[in-house]
């Protein structure tokens, strides 16, 4: 058995019902992915407020004012050669960089272990 859609404006409603201010339900909103005009559209359904007062809730609510939960704006793409860590563009990691530190153990060392 499958759950019925269910419409922002329905979400909109559903949340100020349980007493939520609008402005946290436009946050709510824009977290289950209603676009602004999709909010602004649910707010005139279900408060009864003209297009323009719709409109002008969305936009004063500040939910889309930042990027959406968990994205974070890039400022610049990241230099990664020459970083601490990093080991070159070759795409092998460590191992393009590192056979030059391997040094072969003298065989007393060997022999003694024995």
């Amino acid at each position: 058995m499958h759950n019925d859609l269910v419409s922002y404006c329905d979400l909109l409603r559903s949340a100020l019902d349980q007493g939520t201010t609008l402005a946290r339900a436009m946050e709510f909103l824009r977290s289950s992915g209603a676009s602004p005009l999709e909010a602004a559209a649910a707010v005139q359904d279900a408060t009864g407020r003209s297009w323009d007062e719709a409109r002008n809730v969305v936009a004063q609510s500040g939910a889309w004012s930042g990027p959406r939960s968990g994205v974070q704006p890039v400022a610049k793409p990241r230099a990664w050669d020459g970083a601490i860590g990093q080991h070159g563009r070759s795409g092998h990691g460590a191992s393009s960089v590192l056979p030059h530190l391997w040094r072969p153990v003298p065989r007393s060392v060997n022999q003694a272990r024995r």
